[in-house]
């Protein structure tokens, strides 16, 4: 098959950044603002808030950091480069627990939003949403291990529709639910919520914030990464934060709680009980209720597919940040060598993938031992991985000012004094000492937190222990990437070679100079194809004089490279619908070991980054070609001048 290897498309503007950044953090809401009003109760905004400011602080750190090093993995990167690969490796492994818990809340909360939109959100018992969510995460690991997710422009048009329900709904919320009074009445310091209860809460809260780690990885895909990211992600977390404190305090209006012994908080409300399993629909629910049924029905529906779809999407980019986490951990010898293997068909370890979606199962189903607490059991997992990683980020970017100060830093966050010759970020500072007080009492309140969370960290240390020892390398030590491309990839192949030949230009030039210099090489045959286009609407046999001219001078042209370098050549010419199959079928049928392929830069639509970059034809190739792809690409600013990616 052909291989594949990443390209870096900048299509992203500071619009679809921002769109993007709030999906993938903004998702959280639609199982978080449950999760914290049980123990939260009238108070959940506040937690909100408290929990919002601590993850703005770190988004600063992560914006500095992921605009200062190129290297992937987020916090695990930035401590790696801080401090060493220890402390890297326990960023990393609790940002693999983050990834996987999202993984499995996700999928848990997805067949309640399905059910509930049409109006049976308790349709499923507990047991039957965790089989339920198991089979959601084992057809996603499949799609994943077989096919790559190009779904970043889908993400844009998703992330626009959730953003536009969310703050949608906290409007409308606001303005019909809106009682003062009854929130003011519902606390009571101490009694309602009780202390400890809101002390739980907060790190339960942080559920409500992941994607911070995958945002990092925005900046490959924007136009201009030193400036629209971090503008992106700091407009995208302010607006998420202010979404979030308004939907809560729209939901705690609209459920007030009462008195509930059975509760772990001694109260309830009908967020935390009825619609836990789908808040958000609660809450469409509550602000349907003030319009005719039609309007009614119409909001469930349009909120539950909304969330469907958001919470599928947070799903595939987890999968793909914990993917390319656990590659860059494979070739640091911080995880088994066998992470760093990426598939030609994916670009992507198949074994990170399949461990991310086995271990998503396996918490689903560990979780349903916790009857009737399977959400708030994952939740704390979750917080206990979220706030190490939060903590490591912010300590690294304060300790590579000291120590790097002259590392060049497109951005830097604002807040710094200067101690010493030497800025530091306050704002880093307030918010590492703030995560790690947050995991303090994570671990004080949260047993599945200090239990689970402990286990998983002592047993990846012991992986990490067994991966040095094995190599010989030092427990500390930076060890970088050294293993070089398989020979298979580099080493051009024997066989004949299938070049595409559309017209005598510069481009045309050029693939048949390459094709037969390649060919040369290893005594290849060149098979030269020139299709003659024709659109579906006219037969297919339909006159193109000057095409069919075109064709003759490029085979002409051909022909008599061919004859110079001593090269066998056979033309190809025929008439078609699509391009792209006729240069698979040639490559077929004369068992071609190559394709060598020309591609202008193409202002287009395009369903995936490498249609965008290449256009329909190439990108065709790529995916059905039977063999390897060498795409010679040239900028529409400087035909001339080649850009090569081996495919």
């Amino acid at each position: 098959m052909a291989r594949k290897i990443p390209v870096l498309n900048r299509m992203l503007g500071a619009p679809a950044l921002y769109a993007i950044a709030y999906g993938e953090i903004g998702s959280s809401l639609y199982y978080a603002l449950g999760i914290t009003a049980v123990y939260a109760l009238s108070l959940t905004p506040v937690i909100f808030l408290v929990a919002g400011a601590i993850f703005v602080l770190a988004a600063a750190s992560y914006a500095e950091g992921g605009a200062t090093l190129a290297d992937t993995g987020g916090a695990s990167a930035f401590a790696r480069r801080a401090f060493n690969d220890l402390v890297g490796f326990i960023a990393g492994w609790a940002t693999v627990l983050d990834y996987v818990i999202a993984i499995s809340l996700a999928a848990l909360f997805i067949p309640h939003y399905v059910t509930g939109a049409f109006g049976d959100v308790d349709m499923f018992t507990g047991r039957e949403s965790t089989a339920l969510a198991v089979v959601v995460v084992v057809i996603v690991t499949g799609l994943r291990l077989v096919r790559r997710a190009d779904l970043y422009m889908e993400a844009v048009v998703v992330s626009l529709l959730d953003l536009l329900v969310q703050v949608g709904l906290a409007a409308l919320g606001l303005a019909l639910l809106w009682n003062w009074g009854a929130l003011k009445h519902d606390v009571n310091l101490g009694v309602e919520p009780t202390w400890n209860s809101l002390a739980f809460s907060l790190p339960i809260a942080m559920v409500g914030f992941t994607g911070l780690e995958k945002l990092t990885g925005l900046a490959s895909l924007a136009k201009d990464p030193v400036r629209t990211v971090p503008r992106a992600l700091r407009s995208s977390v302010f607006t998420v934060v202010v979404v979030y404190a308004a939907m809560a305090t729209a939901a705690t209006s609209a459920f007030p709680p009462h008195r509930d012994p059975s509760q772990p908080a001694g109260y309830s409300s009908e967020l935390s009980t009825k619609w836990l399993d789908a808040p958000i629909l609660g809450l469409a629910s509550a602000v349907g209720s003030h319009f005719p049924h039609p309007v009614d029905v119409a909001l469930r529906v349009l909120v539950g597919l909304t969330a469907t779809l958001i919470l599928l999407l947070a799903m595939a980019t987890s999968f793909s940040g914990c993917a390319r986490l656990t590659s860059a951990m494979g070739e640091h010898l911080q995880l088994p060598s066998i992470f760093a293997r990426r598939s030609r068909r994916t670009l992507t370890p198949p074994a990170g993938l399949a461990a991310v979606g086995v271990l998503s199962a396996v918490f689903l189903i560990v979780g349903a031992f916790f009857h009737g607490e399977e959400i708030l059991t994952l939740a704390s997992i979750y917080s206990f991985g979220i706030l190490i990683a939060l903590f490591l980020a912010q300590v690294s970017i304060i300790w590579l000012r000291i120590m790097e100060p002259e590392m060049p830093r497109p951005f830097m966050m604002r807040g710094n004094v200067r101690i010493r010759g030497r800025l530091v970020p306050v704002t880093a500072a307030v918010g590492a000492v703030a995560a790690f007080a947050a995991w303090i009492i994570a671990l004080g309140t949260h047993p599945g937190a200090r239990d689970v969370g402990v286990l998983w960290m002592a047993g990846g240390i012991a992986i990490y222990a067994a991966i040095r020892v094995r190599a010989g390398q030092p427990m500390l030590e930076r060890v970088e990437p050294t293993a070089p491309p398989p020979e298979e990839w580099l080493a051009t192949p024997s066989g004949p070679i299938v070049v595409p030949l559309e017209r005598n230009d510069a481009i045309g030039e050029e693939m048949m100079a390459t094709a037969m210099r390649l060919a040369a090489e290893n005594n290849s045959p060149v098979v030269g194809v020139s299709a003659i286009m024709i659109p579906v609407r006219e037969p297919i046999d339909s006159p193109r004089p000057e095409r069919e001219q075109e064709v003759e001078e490029v085979q002409r042209a051909a022909q008599e490279l061919a004859l110079e370098y001593h090269v066998p050549y056979t033309p190809v010419v025929g008439r078609t619908r699509s391009p792209g199959r006729m240069i698979v079928d040639a490559a077929v049928e004369h068992e071609a070991a190559l394709i060598v392929i020309g591609a202008p830069d193409k202002r287009r639509l395009a369903k995936s980054r490498e249609e965008a970059v290449f256009g329909s034809t190439v990108d065709f190739v790529l995916r059905r070609a039977p063999c390897r792809v060498i795409v010679t690409h040239f900028p529409a600013a400087a035909v001339g001048a080649e850009e090569a990616v081996t495919h």
